[in-house]
């Protein structure tokens, strides 16, 4: 399993809530076409005829692309992030969906998502603070997914995103408990920094139940 970050702000608009509340991520160049039954000296030819790319940013392009259908795999972790909060999601497989339209205001290259919790910027460790500051599209976490620190943070918050319409993502109260009887053993942990982001999750949620 792979964890990796993707900018939520495309083309100048932020698409998080839109990602969090339809349970998708994406990428521009919606004119490309379906990706999947492309070759990439094909990808080479739509970017310069459609969007008029120059070498130099032709290969940061095709490398971005690439990775997002192919690199990218059904159930790797990804975080998109806001002010305060990055958000865990569980990848799913790569779509092409022109429903609505080819123009630079869609999103038509997506992957499903299933999003599993959130955190705030300040509790993460050093480096997944890396991941979600690179200045690229799409980044992946070039460590083990342990070192993450994820595990009190994921299926045991609701991602819920402001404003009139809104979604939440909840797990069921088996799945729950389960979760915090993982947080509790980590109270005992020999690792300091696992026992102090136990303890948080462990408020974290208390916090949210009581303000459910």
């Amino acid at each position: 399993m792979n964890l990796f970050h993707i900018q939520s702000t495309l083309q100048e608009v932020d698409w998080t809530a839109s990602f969090l509340e339809n349970n998708f991520i994406g990428i521009g160049w919606p004119a490309t076409g379906d990706l999947e039954h492309e070759s990439t000296e094909e990808w080479k030819a739509q970017l310069v005829q459609r969007y008029r790319i120059g070498k130099a940013e032709l290969s940061d392009v095709l490398d971005t692309l690439h990775t997002f259908v192919y690199i990218m795999q059904d159930g790797d972790y990804v975080l998109i992030n806001d002010d305060e909060w990055a958000y865990v999601g569980d990848l799913g497989d790569y779509f092409y969906d022109d429903s609505n339209g080819t123009g630079e205001e869609y999103i038509c290259h997506r992957r499903g998502v299933t999003w599993l919790g959130r955190i705030p910027l300040a509790e993460l460790n050093d480096k997944v603070l890396a991941l979600v500051s690179h200045y690229s599209i799409i980044a992946k976490f070039e460590h083990p997914i342990t070192q993450a620190q994820l595990e009190p943070w994921v299926s045991i918050t609701s991602v819920a995103t402001e404003g009139d319409n809104h979604s939440s993502v909840r797990v069921d109260e088996g799945t729950i408990q389960e979760a915090l009887n993982v947080l509790k053993k980590a109270l005992h942990s020999e690792e300091e920094d696992l026992r102090i982001r136990a303890a948080a999750a462990i408020l974290q949620y208390v916090h949210e139940m009581n303000n459910s």
